[in-house]
């Protein structure tokens, strides 16, 4: 009888430290994830200037397929 008693605080002891683990490790990947920004990176296709001129002869092959 003694020795099932000495058994269950050990075991409670050990699932609350892997719960407390758990939470810890899911609290700590949540702030990591808000802390570190994603880098962005943009192709220089998106980043050149636009040019604004209008192609006339596009639009009006455009118009003709309506």
């Amino acid at each position: 009888m003694n020795m099932k008693k000495n058994k269950l605080p050990s075991l409670i002891i050990l699932m609350i430290l892997t719960v407390l683990t758990v939470a810890f490790w899911i609290l700590f990947t949540i702030y990591r994830s808000y802390t570190l920004g994603v880098p962005v990176t943009v192709s220089d296709e998106i980043t050149k200037p636009l040019t604004p001129k209008l192609d006339v002869e596009t639009i009006e092959l455009m118009k003709n397929k309506l």
